[in-house]
């Protein structure tokens, strides 16, 4: 028996009623079964509906671009690897879809994603209020929110890590009202697959954690943490997957590692990504993660987001006195937000927002299910406040998607604008200079044999290595803002001359380069003016 505003744990069957038609019944109980299945098809058609219509995105062109091309071809992707994110490449190369690689890639990897995430923010909100409409109001302020809708239409991980984490958090939900431990091993197989995505989803182990240390004479038992030991290294061995494909030589490119690696240290190190070890902890030395996290918040609906959290987290904790099951669920996905929040704070890539949707997401769906548990019992206000919810999110979702539709292709001339670039090539076998994005937009069509072979692309941090020891190199630079690309080889290489020029290009060509030819001499390097300024 339930306390007054308690969830029961589960909804009993209708009653046996004279003449009642039996197809209607099954949909009576199945109905927030059938309305999650609703909730996934309207999000899918949203989200593929509005996909970023090209390579790259914009929120981090680079990475959108570098994952779009496992749809083509296998390649490995920075650090920490994305084992699980080389499978689905797999997969999606396998099927050979009648659509362009780049679209297939991030409808299954963004789209597909994004919109289990907000299936489950629907059971979530649903679940802790009691009501699908409810439940819907909250799926819809997930999936219009700015950020969530960016990462669910463009190629990058965190749609799929937030899927995960949601995933995790509402089967945690039903163990800690039900007590059921079944619930408690699916939240840690579902974990334990989220592995392979991100190494950030470490950040819920002290989740895990406090959830088993309270609930623990149902879970420490030999059975149970056998079977939670043996999640953990399914879950470990998708890297080995990764190990794989490292060491395959069907494997076309890497960007960090040599291929095959030299070492299996160097394969770990890889995974780690050490080579990042810069940005670890960085974020702790100044307020810009703080200020552009509490911005991300902002911009989710802007005037309305964060003061929806702030008003959800003051409900939870003025909710203490009358703690019911619900609450305990509200706990949990508050908990799990704030999680990841000290690695949102931690890792100094402050401008990269997409590293802000493991926190968003979580406690977006948490306050509004905070205030429709807080007035759930209030018919009037709990049904004025669904229906405000609801109109709301639609508007908000309008907005969102005329914004999406007005995106335009970051790369869209790109491969046109190589090919007359190297046609001016002062060498032979030039070398070519890039700014991420474009390298990994280049890449794309390199490795499909759409741009000249026979130049070597490099992004321009990687590039200078290739002229020690040269008596004479040369190329094409197209540059990064405010970066020169000769004044590197200058300042490396005091014993070499450089002369460069401006190529000719379309008057409305996005991105203007330069030729440039360096020659070891005895002489000083040359006279300012012939680098370009």
């Amino acid at each position: 028996m339930t306390t007054k505003g308690e969830n029961p744990p589960f909804r009993h069957p209708l009653p046996d009623a004279p003449g009642r038609d039996v197809i209607a019944d099954w949909f009576c109980l199945h109905r927030v079964a059938i309305t999650a299945l609703c909730v996934f098809a309207a999000a899918l058609t949203f989200f593929g509906s509005l996909l970023y219509p090209g390579l790259g995105g914009v929120l981090n062109s680079g990475d959108s671009a570098k994952f779009q091309v496992l749809g083509h071809t296998s390649i490995l992707v920075h650090g920490p690897g994305y084992p699980l994110v080389l499978m689905l490449g797999t997969v999606v190369r396998f099927l050979s879809l009648p659509v362009p690689d780049w679209w297939a890639m991030t409808f299954a990897l963004s789209a597909i994603p994004g919109s289990i995430a907000i299936t489950f923010a629907f059971l979530i909100v649903e679940r802790l209020t009691q009501s699908i409409a409810f439940g819907l109001a909250g799926a819809i302020w997930l999936a219009s929110a700015s950020l969530m809708a960016v990462q669910a239409t463009e190629a990058e991980v965190y749609a799929l890590t937030l899927a995960f984490i949601l995933g995790t958090s509402f089967l945690l939900i039903l163990f800690v009202q039900t007590r059921r431990l079944n619930f408690f091993l699916a939240a840690c197989a579902v974990y334990s697959l989220s592995f392979g995505n991100h190494l950030m989803m470490i950040m819920l182990v002290p989740m895990f954690l406090i959830v088993t240390l309270i609930h623990y004479r149902i879970v420490l038992r030999w059975r149970p943490v056998a079977i939670v030991l043996g999640f953990i290294l399914l879950g470990a061995s998708q890297y080995l997957y990764l190990a794989y494909i490292a060491y395959s030589p069907d494997t076309a490119y890497s960007e960090y590692m040599p291929l095959p690696p030299a070492t299996v240290m160097e394969l770990i190190h890889y995974i780690l990504g050490t080579y990042f070890s810069d940005l670890y902890g960085s974020g702790m030395q100044s307020t810009l993660t703080l200020e552009a996290l509490l911005t991300t918040f902002r911009s989710a609906y802007p005037g309305l987001s964060l003061p929806l959290v702030i008003v959800g987290v003051l409900l939870f904790f003025a909710g203490w006195t009358r703690r019911d099951i619900a609450w305990r669920g509200l706990a949990v996905i508050y908990g799990t937000g704030l999680s990841f929040v000290p690695f949102a704070l931690w890792y100094g890539a402050y401008d990269i927002q997409a590293f802000h949707l493991p926190v968003l997401g979580p406690f977006l769906v948490a306050s509004v299910a905070t205030i429709g548990w807080w007035l759930r019992d209030r018919k009037l206000a709990f049904t004025v406040l669904t229906a405000a919810a609801l109109v709301a999110g639609l508007v908000r979702a309008g907005q969102t998607a005329m914004i999406l539709s007005e995106r335009e292709p970051a790369f869209a001339g790109v491969r046109s604008a190589v090919e007359e670039l190297v046609r001016q090539s002062p060498v032979e076998n030039p070398i070519i200079a890039m700014s991420y994005g474009v390298r990994m937009a280049t890449l794309y069509y390199e490795l499909r044999g759409e741009v000249p072979t026979t130049p070597t692309y490099r992004v321009h941090w990687r590039a200078i290595a290739l002229v020690e020891d040269q008596p004479s190199v040369g190329g094409i630079v197209v540059p990064a803002e405010g970066y020169q690309f000769v004044r590197w080889i200058e300042e490396k290489r005091p014993d070499m001359t450089c002369r460069t020029q401006e190529l000719r290009q379309s008057e409305d060509a996005a991105w203007p380069a330069y030729s440039f030819e360096c020659h070891s001499q005895a002489t000083s390097p040359s006279a300012p003016g012939n680098s370009p300024g």
